[in-house]
């Protein structure tokens, strides 16, 4: 039986970022001339400041979140000039050119315009073939590509947060079936996670082979949200914009990806779900692709399904909150079992934080413990009339 591999999604942080540290310390022992950059990130032209901007200069390989005041102070740089981007999510990023003086504080005030992603202007096409894949023409598809873009930038995003501030957390997950209308849960336990999530997507091949003896094991792994931003995946996927939604007191954007029809063996579809007003993730949802293309001893399998949610925990911070896979097999009847499995976080902690960001969270344990069952209506995964 395949199971989707969910550690790309949950695995998060756990390596501390003393590199940049002991560079610093280094650096100062032999006499290197070192300043500090500061300053504040706001919205233009409202002046309202921007938490959790990010402040990179390149050259240097530094990379720090402003704070929740859209204040920032950056200390041990090497004194001289230095190219520096500012990004925030859904806002224009900023390069500018700063002198760092030795033992001196330089200050640097950025105004960041907002993305003027008009929903108006954009037009939902039929989804279509997948026979040219890539980042769609800024041209002749700007808005399309924006989203792209955004899409990309969450994934930076998260990118810095697993490297600059390792966490440790705690899941739950439930395994079970789908019989009929309701999940039956037949395991429980509760999983401690740390690690670095490493994206390591490879184009068609999605579904891994690991041979043991008596047999060969097979699993699905997952692209995670940081491959959202890698050169392959986009190369190797079609993008198009599906419609808005509202969900409570938001809108969300729609993002469709389909893997390109030069891969003959499975790979992933998906469909992402953006805030309007913030262009941060919500949803994601992909599915497999090619399940006809699946070895032989897995042919019983017509599809697998994959929900993940995310919890903001700061402005435009996001861990991921919930996940709910489920592995659609051939057949019907009310004595059909389509294997499942959920996992929910309900405890992490920074060693150290984000800015502003309390150190540790939790969140209510899942009913899963001694219930036996769960309506169908509850799985995030599963629509009403299957797959």
């Amino acid at each position: 039986m395949i199971r989707a591999i969910l550690c790309p999604l949950l695995c998060l942080a756990s390596v501390a970022s003393a590199t940049s540290i002991l560079s610093a310390q280094q650096g100062a022992s032999q006499g290197i001339l070192q300043g500090t950059l500061q300053g504040t990130v706001r919205a233009a032209p409202t002046d309202v400041p921007l938490p959790y901007a990010v402040i990179t200069i390149p050259a240097l390989s530094i990379e720090r979140f402003s704070g929740a005041n859209g204040q920032f102070l950056i200390g041990n740089i090497a004194a001289g000039t230095h190219e520096v981007i500012v990004r925030r999510l859904g806002f224009v990023p900023e390069r500018r050119t700063v002198t760092i003086l030795p033992a001196q504080s330089t200050a640097l005030d950025v105004r960041l315009a907002q993305v003027p992603v008009r929903l108006s202007q954009m037009t939902v096409r039929p989804a279509e073939p997948c026979r040219n894949p890539g980042i769609p023409d800024s041209a002749r598809f700007p808005e399309v590509a924006q989203l792209v873009g955004l899409l990309r930038e969450n994934a930076d995003r998260y990118r810095l947060l697993v490297k600059q501030y390792p966490f440790t957390f705690v899941r739950t997950r439930a395994l079970g079936v789908l019989r009929d209308q309701e999940f039956v849960i037949q395991e429980v336990e509760s999983m401690q996670g740390t690690g670095v999530p490493q994206g390591d997507y490879q184009p068609g091949r999605v579904v891994k082979s690991e041979r043991r003896p008596g047999g060969t094991d097979y699993s699905m792994s997952l692209p995670s949200l940081l491959d959202l931003a890698d050169e392959a995946f986009a190369k190797n996927h079609c993008f198009r914009y599906a419609g808005a939604s509202v969900h409570g007191d938001e809108t969300w954007f729609r993002l469709d990806v389909r893997a390109a029809d030069r891969l003959s063996s499975p790979d992933v579809h998906g469909a992402f779900y953006l805030d309007s007003a913030t262009a941060q993730l919500r949803r994601m949802e992909v599915e497999m692709s090619r399940p006809d293309r699946l070895p032989r001893s897995l042919r019983s399998i017509r599809g697998v399904q994959v929900t993940t949610r995310f919890l903001e925990i700061a402005p435009g911070v996001s861990l991921v909150d919930n996940v709910c896979a489920v592995s659609w097999l051939k057949g019907s009847g009310r004595n059909l079992r389509h294997p499942i499995e959920l996992q929910q976080i309900v405890r992490y902690a920074f060693s150290a934080p984000p800015p502003d960001i309390e150190a540790a969270g939790s969140r209510p344990a899942p009913p899963w413990n001694g219930v036996a069952t769960l309506p169908r209506a509850e799985l995030s995964c599963v629509a009403p009339d299957g797959l």
